[in-house]
């Protein structure tokens, strides 16, 4: 699939997640909106509700207490204090007399009913000469037949007062204060889930499109590469092979052992191209297995370097050795590491800049060996220090194929360290050179 496409394909699936999001969002604001209106208004209600309640129940109450007052001729001329409310349910009457309660409590239910009060509630006689309640009762006024009972709630009844009174408490009245909470509907919720769900299916998709297409890029360049690697080496024995069955070179020795020889080297050349290949696909086996055995580090480099010798050379470039590890031996797959230590210098050979100035060192660290091969190259910016590890990764030089190479070699290098036990870093700035560090541990140092 084209970039175009893909950028297409990615632009539209977020217009239309956007636009999904958005329409999702002005329904729940707008359920909230309408919830807080109701609520507002369900809570007016309320208010209203209590207000009224409250004020039947007090001209209830100062009903009861004139009719009692009327009843008792020497009452008529007493300051009548007002009706108090202790709490939101239970209000309160002073009196200057004993109070009979069946009295008392037919005038309530008379008076309750007659401004339509009608709930559940409970009254108690207080008398100060006994500084107690001396009556309390419980009566219903909530459905067609009036019920009678014992209180249960005489406790509430008592009020700090000196004279007589008598209390009425509503022990459901609460019920009436409560208001409900914003409640998001069950549609809301599930659209919502499934909307989040999409979400991450989408991201997911999206994910993949994207892995997909980095890997698309990678197996390209990596097809780009390895053609152009091995198309040279073809190119130059299919010469050197026409050169040679020419019939004007048989009298001449020298050209054919020249030619030859340039088909020699070039078929090795093939060779080490198949290995390296070779090599990462052996990786991925599953029988894969290191054959160890013990061997001086030490030499191991020093015999990568010979190999290196005559590239070295004919660049005028230099490698030193540093060697401060005392105890160099180590118990290893042989194969492998020199093609770990053998790929590092190749790398710091091709990256250098003109002459290649190359340093190798060793020192026995953290319980292990640690080796750092350092280079005079082109250096790399962070970014790039975190990508060569992965599998066919390769500095983007443009059109340019200035360097040669895969992109597997630092992959296998990992790879083969990891499976040591080891690790590997890099430090590099671009156009300071690189130093490439790696360690295995100090159980590799025994049998």
């Amino acid at each position: 699939m084209k970039n175009k496409n893909i950028r297409l394909i990615i632009f539209l699936a977020s217009v239309a997640l956007a636009g999904v999001l958005i329409n999702q969002g002005f329904w729940i604001n707008k359920e909230i909106l309408i919830q807080k209106k109701q609520i507002e208004i369900q809570q007016k209600n309320i208010e209203l509700e209590k207000a009224q309640f409250e004020n039947l129940v007090t001209l209830s109450l100062v009903n009861v207490r004139d009719k009692l007052i009327s009843l008792n001729d020497e009452l008529t001329e007493l300051y009548l204090e007002p009706v108090q409310q202790i709490t939101p349910n239970y209000f309160v009457v002073s009196f200057y007399d004993t109070l009979n309660p069946i009295i008392l409590e037919n005038l309530i239910v008379e008076q309750f009913n007659q401004y339509n009060v009608h709930h559940k509630f409970e009254y108690g006689i207080y008398d100060c000469f006994a500084d107690s309640i001396i009556f309390d009762r419980y009566v219903d006024l909530s459905s067609s037949t009036t019920i009678r009972g014992k209180a249960t709630n005489s406790a509430t009844f008592k009020w700090d007062h000196d004279g007589h009174y008598f209390g009425v408490f509503f022990p459901e009245k609460k019920e009436i204060e409560q208001v409900k909470s914003l409640e998001i509907s069950e549609s809301l919720i599930i659209s919502t889930l499934v909307i989040f769900i999409v979400l991450v299916i989408l991201s997911y998709s999206i994910t993949i499109i994207l892995k997909q297409k980095k890997l698309s890029e990678i197996k390209n360049d990596f097809i780009n590469n390895i053609t152009h690697e091995f198309k040279t080496p073809i190119s130059t024995i299919s010469i050197s092979s026409e050169v040679l069955l020419n019939k004007s070179i048989d009298d001449n020795p020298k050209k054919i052992k020249e030619y030859a020889s340039i088909i020699k080297q070039e078929n090795k050349r093939l060779e080490l191209l198949v290995e390296k290949v070779l090599q990462v696909a052996q990786l991925n086996k599953s029988e894969f297995v290191l054959e160890k055995e013990d061997s001086d580090i030490h030499q191991i480099i020093l015999n990568c370097i010979n190999s290196f010798e005559i590239i070295i050379n004919n660049q005028n470039g230099i490698i030193k050795t540093n060697f401060k590890a005392k105890d160099s031996i180590i118990n290893i797959d042989k194969t492998h590491l020199i093609n770990v230590i053998s790929n590092l210098i190749d790398n710091a050979v091709k990256y250098s800049i003109n002459t290649p100035q190359i340093t190798i060192f060793t020192s026995n660290k953290k319980n292990g060996i640690e080796v750092v091969v350092s280079d005079n190259g082109k250096g790399m910016t962070k970014d790039e220090c975190k990508l060569i590890f992965e599998k066919f990764y390769r500095i983007p030089t443009g059109s340019v194929h200035d360097v040669k190479g895969f992109g597997i070699g630092l992959f296998y290098v990992k790879h083969i360290l990891t499976r040591h036990g080891g690790t590997i870093n890099v430090k590099s700035k671009k156009k300071e050179g690189t130093q490439m560090i790696f360690w295995l541990p100090k159980k590799a140092l025994l049998k």
